[in-house]
């Protein structure tokens, strides 16, 4: 398989670190564009989430460096400082490693059902700017397959399986009931409304930011969570006095909440929760212990990991994966094999063409009709031997299968009225 993956992820790595290498959607399709092009790849994938930043990368001319420089000369970053807190896996092992991360087995939080969407997106993403190519769209496409056969037939997790939900958690083993405390969330994006979601099932009071460019002059023409009250982006500094837990999730590669600008608001004496669900970071860490905040970043909120309980469940989920870890091995090892088989047929069409020389020309056709009617036959021709070859492979063991293939095609090779000009060409190319 030629394919690489170089990756950084909650396991080796900190937020601090982390967010080096984060990309918003449109940076990521940048890096995806420029990647390619200047390494000469036949294709690419950036996935990049709040705890993990991953290059995938298919085999091309300058195939010798590392997808970790890549991606270092992208960020205009040091190669020499981070490589530390990078795994690069290739072949079969990059694979089974994106198996189990679309299905959560290698998430933060065990069994997380977001990472799905995640990995189907950073494929369209590659898509939308024209990066991905034929290997990287099977082995992401079946990683998405794998995921959703594990979701729908075994329960991974009996555990807490969102970061907004983990999030609400950490709240009420702070503050107690969250019931009429005022929450502002900052960020309408998907995060943000899992936990607007969540807090309002909970009874709190919640207000969420909206800029201007997303909801217009018009509040009535927002989208926003039931039961939240909408306040622009632009004001949310004037709602932090009376917001005794603050949540950031935002896509911005900037601090949404500066120390400076905290540092001259009255707070009540309160205990005062704000998480930063956002990777880079959204609150400047510098606020930490000022007025009685508390930060907590996806870090610190802390970490589920498998217990015993998931033991059996796991068992079942590797079981699945294994069998479309082997659906992919069988997809390399026969794409192998697909010139020799494009020579079979090609040798099969070229003798029907020689065989039936002498009907055609006795046929009353112009040089046109003729060419056009013998393109047709040798078509014809490929495409049934072809099926044939196809279908031999869906019946036939792989081993059993490459020795049908080795004789037939010596078998075309020996038994023709062609000269031997093209057969000979065939065989220089093989070589």
């Amino acid at each position: 398989m030629q394919i690489t993956m170089i990756g950084i992820d909650h396991s080796k790595a900190s937020i601090a670190y982390r967010e080096l290498f984060s990309f918003t959607k449109t940076g990521a399709m940048d890096a995806m564009k420029r990647i390619k092009k200047e390494f000469e790849l036949s294709g690419c994938v950036l996935l990049s989430t709040c705890n993990r930043t991953e290059l995938w990368v298919s085999s091309g001319k300058k195939s010798h460096i590392s997808p970790y420089d890549m991606l270092c000369e992208v960020k205009e970053i040091d190669r020499t400082q981070y490589g530390e807190f990078f795994v690069e896996r290739k072949g079969e092992a990059a694979v089974d490693h994106l198996l189990k991360l679309a299905c959560g087995l290698n998430s933060k939080i065990f069994g997380e059902d977001q990472i799905i969407s995640q990995v189907r997106e950073a494929l369209a993403l590659s898509r939308k700017c024209g990066c991905e190519d034929m290997v990287l769209e099977k082995v992401f496409q079946t990683a998405i397959a794998a995921a959703k056969k594990v979701k729908s037939t075994v329960k991974l997790t009996v555990v807490d399986q969102s970061t907004a939900y983990k999030g609400v958690q950490l709240l009420k083993e702070q503050l107690g009931s969250l019931k009429d405390i005022r929450c502002l969330i900052i960020g309408n994006g998907q995060m943000g409304k899992l936990v607007a979601n969540t807090l309002t099932s909970q009874g709190a009071d919640v207000t969420m930011t909206l800029r201007k460019r997303i909801h217009g002059q018009e509040e009535h023409g927002s989208i926003i969570p039931e039961h939240c009250k909408m306040l622009p982006y632009e004001e949310r500094y004037s709602a932090l006095e009376q917001s005794q837990v603050v949540i950031s999730a935002t896509l911005s590669p900037h601090f949404t909440l500066k120390r400076d600008e905290v540092e001259g608001l009255l707070f009540e004496e309160k205990k005062r929760i704000w998480l930063d669900l956002a990777v880079p970071r959204d609150i400047d860490p510098c606020i930490n212990g000022l007025c009685g905040v508390s930060i907590y970043d996806i870090d610190t909120m802390g970490q589920t990991d498998c217990n015993s309980a998931n033991d059996l469940q796991v068992k079942k989920a590797v079981d699945i994966l294994e069998e479309y870890a082997q659906g992919i091995a069988r997809w390399f090892a026969f794409r192998k094999q697909v010139p020799q088989i494009k020579h079979i047929t090609e040798l099969a069409a070229e003798d029907t063409r020689c065989r039936l020389g002498d009907p055609i020309e006795s046929l009353v056709l112009d040089q046109k009709e003729e060419q056009s009617l013998t393109k047709a036959i040798e078509a014809a021709t490929e495409r049934s031997v072809g099926k044939l070859l196809y279908g031999l492979r869906d019946t036939l063991s792989p081993d059993l299968w490459q020795i049908c293939m080795n004789a037939l095609e010596e078998a075309a090779e020996k038994d023709t009225l062609k000269t031997g000009s093209k057969k000979d060409r065939y065989e220089g190319k093989r070589k």
